[in-house]
């Protein structure tokens, strides 16, 4: 039985809300390879995941999370995030989402509408909609699939044939309405129809299914000419500060560096002034946008599991908070910049921190102090050793790196959880 908008349905499930209400692409490319697609568009930051689409929309959150993007709807963007996968057969699936466009945009997707015939359909925020089929690298059908009787009838007088050709699917895929001038429809199924007749004209299904086994690769595609800062979009390779002097850029850089390492540590927070000092000490082990693992003296303290499960032993939360240590801009930013703080030449101060060299700086208070925070990073890794205010002193002992830790490791237990 031919494939019609009603096969395209599962869109509407909850799974796909963010995708379909934020805007989405789905283009399909023949005769390609993932990975040539993303030497044509110049991607940068590729990441693997085999965990279809779910984990393209993680990977996305994680680009945003380390500061390589950094949406902002009244800003020109400087780079759009695309998965990018084989499927079989010399097709090549790319998806977007949180209105992207490249996969839409003559300009931008140039470098592999030359080469390959290319069929995409997108939607954004706002309800702009768009349907598009590329060959011998021009467009040879385009239109809004929302309202597209206009679109079409301009498409016919340059390509009568293939306009013809889609005209005729529509008519049997449904859900794209050619003839609804008074805007009279209380349903829309454009997407969905479009979805069938990408099929219909490709041959390939774009089904739930492929879409949660796809191997994407995950990278980002500049869209502006490339920014003075050649580690704007890629975290800068990992270079120990061990001559006689450092700055504030290149210490931010070394901390840039480590923001995807794995840290196994134990923390002592001192709260207090002279006469009624509080200490708290814990074991962590956290492993960015997987989870962090606490264990004090009483046995397990702190589970956090990566997007937003939590436990706690209770009864309240524990002062030490090493993600947020770890992490040091997150007391910052978005509303400033890290890198910001200082001006990039400042001298750091050499010191030492429980046996390791470190570099501190004194930077403007952040959300939880009203006083300037001291902080030591590690000349070797650039991950922060010391924060020390008047009245409170985070530290870091016996620091281990890029350890591989298990799953299992941030379970959150069953009982009493937060």
């Amino acid at each position: 039985m031919a494939t019609t908008y009603r096969d395209y349905l599962w869109f509407k499930d909850d799974e796909f809300t963010g995708w379909r209400g934020n805007g989405h692409v789905v283009s399909l490319i023949r005769d390609a390879t993932a990975a040539g697609v993303l030497d044509a568009l110049g991607a940068v930051g590729r990441r693997r995941t085999d965990m279809g689409f779910s984990g393209f929309g993680q990977q996305a959150m994680e680009f945003e999370m380390l500061g390589l993007v950094r949406p902002d709807p009244y800003a020109v963007q400087t780079v759009q995030t695309v998965g990018v996968a084989d499927i079989g057969d010399g097709w090549v699936l790319l998806i977007q989402q949180a209105s992207d466009y490249l996969g839409i945009d003559d300009e931008l997707f140039g470098p592999v509408i030359a080469h390959h015939e290319v069929v995409s359909h997108y939607s954004n925020v706002n309800a702009n909609n768009r349907f598009a089929w590329w060959r011998d690298g021009k467009r040879v059908v385009s239109f809004e699939p929302m309202s597209p009787t206009m679109d079409l009838e301009w498409a016919r007088a340059t390509a009568p044939e293939e306009t013809d050709t889609v005209l005729a699917l529509i008519a049997e895929v449904g859900g794209i309405e050619l003839d609804d001038h008074e805007g009279t429809r209380t349903e829309f199924f454009h997407i969905e129809g479009s979805f069938a007749l990408a099929e219909r004209l490709t041959g390939v299904e774009v089904s739930k299914e492929l879409l949660a086994s796809a191997e994407f690769t995950v990278a980002m595609i500049p869209t502006t000419t490339q920014p003075d800062d050649p580690y704007a979009h890629e975290l800068p390779p990992s270079v120990p500060l061990l001559a006689d002097s450092a700055t504030w850029d290149e210490v931010y850089l070394l901390y840039r560096s480590a923001a995807e390492s794995t840290v196994h540590a134990t923390m002592v927070l001192t709260q207090g002034g002279s006469g009624s000092e509080e200490r708290d000490e814990a074991e962590f082990w956290y492993a960015p946008f997987r989870g962090t693992r606490q264990v004090d003296a009483d046995g397990l303290l702190w589970v956090d599991r990566f997007p937003g499960e939590h436990w706690h032993r209770g009864p309240y939360t524990p002062n030490t908070w090493p993600e947020n240590f770890i992490a040091l801009q997150r007391r910052w930013e978005p509303e400033t910049p890290f890198r910001s703080l200082l001006d990039p030449l400042t001298p750091a101060t050499p010191t030492e921190v429980n046996g390791r060299r470190a570099w501190e700086f004194v930077l403007p208070a952040d959300a939880m102090s009203s006083s300037d925070l001291a902080v030591a990073f590690d000349a070797h890794t650039g991950i922060p050793l010391r924060a020390e205010t008047t009245h409170r002193t985070e530290e870091l002992h016996d620091v281990v790196l890029d350890e591989t830790f298990s799953d299992d490791l941030f379970a959150v237990p069953d009982e009493h959880p937060e």
